[in-house]
């Protein structure tokens, strides 16, 4: 892949409201954004590639992730602080976290908390039930969706509340990979 690069201010520094909250995605041909439980199977080279250097990118200052992801993906040596989004009312410990949600009034005042916490962008790496949350509220700011051929078969996005918040930005096919750009469509 020639190019892994991510268009500057996609995850720039934070701006007059805040820290920006970016989410990343792989989904499957037929919508699912999981294959036997986790997004591992979906993955193609171009998208790991691509999802490393979002990952790794200087303005990244935390990690977003849900309860059912941080059970079933690898995030012991996540790069950036770990935060567990988990609407559970009892004590959950996930290895890793740095900071875990606990009961929350609303997922807005959730996000306020971690743009006052951290300096810079907040990367949304959570399956689908956490970005359909953001989403429905206008939380993230630029959304970055990985297209791929193979077929999932559970966790699906749901494509009009995508396109009723977001708006396409970009997009670029390098083999069986197709990398959409997404920015809230309110900005």
């Amino acid at each position: 892949m020639s190019d892994t690069t991510i268009s500057a201010g996609a995850t720039g520094p934070a701006g007059p409201a805040g820290p920006m909250t970016v989410a990343s995605l792989v989904v499957a041909s037929n919508g699912a954004t999981s294959i036997m439980g986790g997004s591992r199977g979906l993955r193609t080279p171009e998208d790991r590639e691509r999802f490393l250097a979002l990952r790794n990118g200087p303005d990244i200052a935390a990690i977003l992730v849900g309860g059912a992801s941080a059970a079933t993906e690898p995030y012991r040596s996540a790069p950036h602080p770990l935060i567990v989004f988990s609407r559970s009312h009892e004590p959950t410990t996930f290895p890793g976290a740095t900071m875990v949600s606990g009961p929350v009034p609303s997922i807005p005042e959730f996000i306020a908390q971690l743009r006052r916490k951290f300096a810079n962008t907040i990367l949304c790496e959570g399956g689908v039930e956490l970005i359909h949350l953001l989403l429905a509220d206008e939380l993230i700011d630029s959304f970055f969706i990985s297209r791929v051929a193979a077929t999932g078969d559970g966790h699906f996005l749901d494509e009009n509340l995508l396109r009723s918040k977001m708006t396409l930005v970009s997009t670029e096919t390098i083999n069986q990979t197709t990398f959409e750009r997404y920015e809230r469509a309110s900005r």
